[in-house]
């Protein structure tokens, strides 16, 4: 393999990772929305850090809603193959995190939404409300 068809790989290798991390980031905020979970928002962070590439973000009135939309995000995230690194959903809690590495999802109640404020704290990042 030739130095030029080496590098056009690795370009096309990327773009694929690019629209993998796409798609794992839209199936969740799809499967959110679906749920009927308020204010679904993508944030685009691969320029700002190394740690992952997406927050999908969305809230609900109730701790229990929040965990139906948790389950919803899972089931749909598996059936498409991909499976959480770790999550935290503690009983009580107000916020439920979903690691996936390149796509985190974040579902909290609208009072903890209010209270820590993703979107504020990266508003340097594109931010694109999720409509679909």
């Amino acid at each position: 393999m030739s130095r030029d068809e080496f590098a056009a790989k690795g370009v096309d290798e990327a773009r694929d990772g690019l629209e993998l991390t796409r798609h794992m980031a839209s199936t969740a905020a799809r499967a959110a929305a679906g749920m009927f979970a308020k204010d679904v928002i993508i944030m685009d962070l691969r320029e700002a850090v190394s740690y992952t590439d997406y927050f999908v973000v969305a809230s609900a009135e109730t701790e229990r809603q929040t965990r139906r939309i948790v389950e919803e995000v899972l089931e749909k995230m598996n059936a498409q193959g991909y499976r959480p690194r770790s999550r935290r959903m503690d009983e009580g809690s107000a916020w439920i995190s979903l690691d996936f590495l390149d796509v985190v999802v974040h579902i909290f109640t609208d009072e903890a939404r209010d209270y820590y404020r993703l979107e504020s704290l990266w508003r340097g990042v594109p931010q694109e409300r999720w409509d679909e």
